[in-house]
């Protein structure tokens, strides 16, 4: 395994890119990549250093600098910043609040990039110096002067750095990280970010055709392709939400990745006909809103009725954009019970006649309903009425329309759903059969589906790190496989 199964081609467009060497199957895995280097995201609150949880007042002994105990300062990671420090005599200066994010870790990611350019110049040459920084682009914005002041200035002159690294190197390592890193899950429960030389030469597609896992223990990342891939195509990686409506993918890559993202579904105002940015008409009842160029953010939206003429601007769109989906960022915040299936239930009502039953902001409702039902207090699963059974297995399959478009072939978001999925068409099948409405050999038949479901799932999400929710979830939906096929041949 390893290089046989794709190779690095150069154009104008993507820079460098992955293309497969061989016919793969959806599930193969295509290469694994370890990080040249890991650490915490910028804007993160002080988290140890070591493993990522959050801390407060705990500092390491030797360094001064934010870690949880006595393992996490023997930490490999931490190590050659420890000593770093301590030699320095430069400390983590003390802060009010434990919980807002603190730019003095802004520091740490970059310096345990250059200290692994230290320690590995070979790896450095050969797979970092050709990454993409964009240094032109970033000098024009403010995070420049915030890197040049946080990291390189701190880095050079208060750390006393300036024999090893000078700081324009500094601020490369710093565009290398903003433009190539990818956030990953910590065992700390925060996400932390690392740059995975091979995995950043995949381009970019709003409709990706590879998935990658990362394993905790190493936080080694596994690529595999999501679906059949031809030899010679090109390998795509999402670098954002793909269950974004475009407006905001776009100006995501544009802010963060520093380009314009002209892909096939970026190009059609109805999102490859899933209508994830599709608003409802007022004016009349034939027609949608869509945009007039998706292509161009400041273009106008119109309505598709010729005799409606109804027109609004980009800019009145993102507006509404941003009310909204502040009002679902509140609803992500509740704690899972009651209140957060009925206030989004609220939401959905509130919302019906303004965007398409698909658009971004209600399929992540649903998606967030189809999760909560059966699992908070008063909704538990073998309570459900068959009406909200129907409801939790109607936004699953909507869910699983879009992903076969947006994101086809077995990614995690899949996997899951499939999970989600098995529950509801399994009690509504038994319901029927107490009721007396099926016969035994119907039920039989009826339960068919959960096994394939979770044989599905289970099949996708084993593939996770073991301790990760979707690890976790694929154990438990190959045991809820294996026993329903047991209590199947005892009927």
């Amino acid at each position: 395994m390893g290089d046989s199964h794709y190779k690095i081609l150069e154009n104008d467009k993507y820079g460098r890119y992955l293309v497969a060497s061989k016919d793969l199957d959806s599930g193969e895995l295509i290469f694994t990549d370890t990080p040249f280097a890991f650490g915490p995201k910028p804007d993160s609150p002080p988290l140890c250093l070591g493993c990522y949880c959050p801390v407060e007042n705990t500092l390491c002994s030797r360094c001064g600098w934010p870690v949880c105990g006595a393992p996490c300062e023997q930490a490999p990671a931490h190590a050659a910043e420890c000593q770093l420090f301590a030699q320095a005599r430069v400390r983590f200066q003390p802060v009010d609040d434990w919980t807002a994010s603190s730019p003095q870790l802004d520091c740490i990611t970059p310096l345990r990039l250059l200290l692994a350019r230290e320690q590995d110049p070979t790896r450095w040459q050969q797979e970092l110096v050709a990454m993409e920084t964009h240094s032109a682009a970033r000098r024009e914005r403010p995070a420049w002067r915030a890197d040049q002041v946080n990291i390189a200035d701190f880095l050079v002159d208060h750390c006393k750095l300036g024999d090893r690294f000078s700081k324009e190197l500094v601020q490369q390592v710093c565009g290398i990280l903003e433009v190539n890193s990818v956030e990953i899950p910590s065992r700390g429960g925060f996400s932390i970010r690392a740059v995975y030389p091979r995995l950043a030469v995949a381009a970019h597609s709003c409709v990706p055709n590879i998935v990658h896992t990362i394993l905790q223990n190493d936080y080694q990342v596994q690529v595999r392709a999501a679906v059949p891939i031809k030899s010679g195509e090109s390998l795509h990686l999402c670098y954002t939400h793909a269950l974004s409506p475009t407006m905001l993918r776009r100006e995501f890559l544009m802010e963060s990745k520093f380009f314009q993202c002209d892909c096939a579904r970026c190009a059609d105002p109805t999102e490859l006909g899933t209508h994830l940015s599709t608003l409802k008409c007022s004016k009349c009842d034939n027609g949608v809103i869509l945009s007039t160029n998706p292509l161009d953010n400041e273009a106008g939206w119109q309505c598709t009725d010729k005799n409606c003429g109804f027109k609004t601007s980009g800019a009145a769109m993102r507006k509404m954009l941003a009310v909204v989906q502040a009002e679902v960022d509140q609803l992500d915040a509740l704690e899972p019970g009651p209140a957060a299936i009925e206030q989004r239930e609220a939401t959905l009502k509130k919302y019906k006649s303004v965007f398409h039953p698909q658009h971004s902001i209600l399929l992540s409702l649903k998606h967030s309903l189809a999760q909560l039902y059966g699992r908070v207090e008063g909704y538990e699963i073998d309570e459900l009425p068959d009406l909200v059974l129907e409801r939790k297995a109607d936004f699953c399959r909507l869910m699983l329309r879009v992903l076969d478009v947006l994101i086809p072939g077995e990614s995690r978001m899949r996997g899951m759903v499939l999970y989600e999925l098995h529950a509801p068409i399994m009690f509504i099948a038994r319901n029927e059969f107490s009721a007396g409405t099926i016969t035994q050999e119907k039920l039989k038949e009826r339960l068919q589906e959960p096994i394939k479901c979770l044989e599905e799932a289970s099949r996708i999400l084993m593939r996770e790190d073991p301790q990760s929710p979707e690890g976790i979830t694929g154990l438990i939906a190959q045991q809820s496989m294996e026993q329903l096929k047991a209590s199947l041949d005892a009927l």
